[in-house]
């Protein structure tokens, strides 16, 4: 299991679909924080999940989270199926702090197959921004350079706002104008011709909110938007 940390405000990112969990399913602790499912493996098109012996989440689709639930903080074993069958591809312990919130992700392909845990932003941004985090999640694609630029920005003339990112890894939240529209452009690392673009998208005041980059269903590839706040 992988914990990516955000080095501006000491948070980090991950996701689920279900049911809140009663307090003797989540190890009885009275100190709770949520947590979330997302399914980002590859041939999954569903996945089942369970905390501690107790389901949390069923058939969340390949690309979406399940809502938050509340879950107690400590130690808890994380399984995931696919539905329907008895044994996990997954079998890992997570750990959760009071008061955080979590995205736990099912990646890579199946036989290689492993979580990201994301503690998400649980904090309104400043007045008149929104914030916007970018987790690479396609293992087809490798690592890129991401675009946050104006709608129909020749990438030649600009900088990337993200370098690097390689498959795994996650972005720092970053802040955005409220309701100016942006672009996101993912290219291949140190070139300028973009494998996928978002086409133009406007967040509103004290919206937070997750891209998510994916190996496409059918080929290529996709993005999935999650909700962290407001």
């Amino acid at each position: 299991m992988k914990v990516l940390h955000n080095p501006i405000r000491q948070v980090a990112v991950f996701l689920l679909t279900g049911a809140v969990l009663a307090s003797s399913a989540c190890g009885g602790s009275s100190h709770k924080t949520q947590l979330r499912a997302m399914n980002a493996t590859p041939q999954e098109s569903e996945i089942d999940v369970s905390l501690d012996s107790n389901s949390f989440a069923s058939n969340v689709a390949y690309g979406t989270a399940s809502d938050y639930s509340s879950v107690g903080s400590g130690s808890h074993t994380l399984l995931i199926y696919p539905p329907g069958v008895a044994t996990p591809y997954i079998d890992e312990t997570i750990s959760l702090t009071s008061g955080d919130k979590y995205t736990v992700v099912s990646a890579n392909v199946f036989s290689s197959a492993n979580t990201i845990l994301l503690i998400d932003e649980n904090s309104s941004p400043a007045s008149n921004t929104a914030e916007l985090r970018i987790v690479n999640a396609s293992p087809a694609l490798g690592t890129v350079d991401v675009y946050i630029v104006s709608p129909g920005t020749n990438l030649s003339t600009v900088s990337p706002t993200i370098s690097g990112l390689a498959f795994e890894e996650v972005s720092t939240y970053q802040s955005l104008t409220a309701s100016t529209a942006y672009e996101v452009y993912f290219t291949l690392a140190n070139q300028k011709t973009a494998q996928i673009d978002s086409g133009p998208v406007t967040y509103t005041n004290g919206e937070v909110r997750t891209m998510v980059v994916l190996n496409g269903e059918a080929g290529g590839y996709s993005l999935a938007v999650l909700k962290d706040l407001n």
